[in-house]
């Protein structure tokens, strides 16, 4: 994994994350001014798209069979790295993100029409009962298909540790075990009897490049659920983006999504640099000073 340049990759995503949200904001304002066409509109929703889809293709050709990075990324807060699934939001996540912004307005619109003041109630982004059809099938595929990844993940993460690496650390506790008894020496993964330098146990067996080979299995894995899981993130947004929402509402959409990455980003990194600080506050020359505060009142 190169990370100097999965971090360069992150940083040119969250950039164009803050100017794709600059635009969405643009063209909903002018949306609401009855200034911007649906052609305009809807070039705005595809470049969106397409900056997504270049995002997940650059980031996989940075590091194409190792997943681990990705899973829980350093350059992300800790925040931010509990709420990632296969690394990135879940896509259903984007399809509730849409049901809220759906119900704005809905309660206000829903007291008109029963009063008979105002037209059957569609929310403030006039979503069509149809269209919510839709959707409402999309989440149920959305699901399935996360359902079945995390079910894959699972299963890599039993087999990881079922062979090669158990049977491995048996085989080197019995060793140690051995050599302990005859008197030799060897650390926790150091050599042992039976053991040479080179990671060879004996009857033939390769241990560490067996180890070195499970372990390259385990992060081709999870790049390849990385993959899986970028492919569904992306046809979700833009099955919702341009299959199903009208131009104007797909504005909305991906704005509001934009909103939320970047202000969860903000807070988090907020907060835990607030946090990062605290130690200094209260670290080893506040001690210092503490203990000379507490000498000079023992000593006036």
């Amino acid at each position: 994994m190169d990370m100097e340049r999965s971090l360069a990759c992150y940083r040119r995503w969250i950039a164009g994350q803050e100017a794709g949200l600059a635009e969405l904001e643009a063209a909903s304002a002018n949306a609401a001014a009855g200034t911007a066409t649906d052609a305009e509109l809807r070039a705005v929703v595809e470049r969106c798209m397409v900056a997504y889809q270049d995002y997940v293709a650059a980031r996989r050709a940075v590091s194409p069979r190792d997943g681990t990075a990705f899973i829980s990324p350093p350059w992300c807060t800790a925040f931010e790295r509990s709420m990632l699934w296969l690394g990135g939001c879940r896509p259903s996540v984007a399809i509730r993100l849409f049901y809220n912004l759906s119900g704005e307005g809905l309660e206000a619109q829903l007291e008109e029409f029963v009063n008979d003041e105002g037209p059957l109630p569609r929310g403030s982004m006039g979503v069509t009962p149809g269209q919510m059809v839709l959707v409402t099938d999309l989440h149920r595929r959305t699901l399935r298909q996360e359902n079945a990844l995390s079910d894959r993940l699972a299963t890599l993460h039993e087999d990881v540790a079922d062979r090669p690496l158990f049977p491995i650390v048996r085989q080197r506790a019995q060793l140690r075990g051995a050599a302990a008894a005859a008197g030799g020496g060897g650390g926790c993964d150091g050599p042992v009897v039976g053991v040479a330098a080179g990671g060879v146990a004996g009857g033939g067996v390769v241990v560490d490049a067996e180890v070195d080979a499970s372990l390259s299995r385990y992060k081709a894995g999870l790049a390849q659920l990385v993959a899986e899981a970028d492919e569904l993130r992306v046809a979700t947004a833009r099955a919702m983006a341009t299959e199903i929402l009208t131009p104007r509402q797909a504005v909305e959409m991906l704005a509001a999504a934009k909103q939320l990455h970047l202000s969860v980003r903000d807070w988090s990194r907020r907060a835990e640099g607030a946090a990062g600080a605290e130690p200094q506050r209260n670290g080893p020359r506040a001690a210092v000073a503490a203990a000379s505060t507490s000498a000079a009142r023992r000593n006036p």
